[in-house]
């Protein structure tokens, strides 16, 4: 039988911290960005196998869900109209009790803007963004 090799403690969402306009105190329960690049295979006449590869363009994604009273408090500090706000950074912080950190930056802006009632307590929604650039681990 094989040992799990244990390298300390994992980060979960206790370790994560959110700043978006320069503060913590949007609730944001959940946030979701990745980086994508193009990829293709190229062939030569006579042979099936892929020759090479080539790479193309670069898009990067991001949703943010936000409570509803945070929500209401960046509209009304944008003048109603999420989607009139400039690009903005959104920071990512991991720490976990080992002191690992971590630190993303997502460059974006809101695509839309809404409201979801669902039943439940809690209310809140998920926000497209338009990312304009993603930096990995920035420290």
């Amino acid at each position: 039988m094989s040992k799990v090799k244990v390298n300390g403690k994992t980060f979960d969402s206790g370790d994560v911290k959110v700043a978006a306009f320069g503060s913590i105190n949007y609730e944001i329960t959940e946030i979701t960005y990745a980086s994508e690049q193009e990829h293709q295979a190229n062939h030569a006449l006579g042979d099936n196998e892929m020759s090479s590869y080539s790479v193309g363009k670069e898009t990067h994604s991001c949703t943010i869900t936000f409570r509803l009273a945070s929500i209401n408090a960046i509209e009304k500090a944008a003048g109603k109209k999420l989607t009139k706000i400039k690009p903005f950074d959104v920071n990512v912080t991991y720490v976990n009790e080992d002191n690992d950190i971590i630190n993303d930056t997502v460059t974006c802006k809101f695509m839309d803007q809404g409201r979801e009632v669902d039943g439940e307590m809690d209310l809140k929604r998920q926000y497209n963004m338009f990312v304009l650039d993603i930096d990995y681990n920035n420290f």
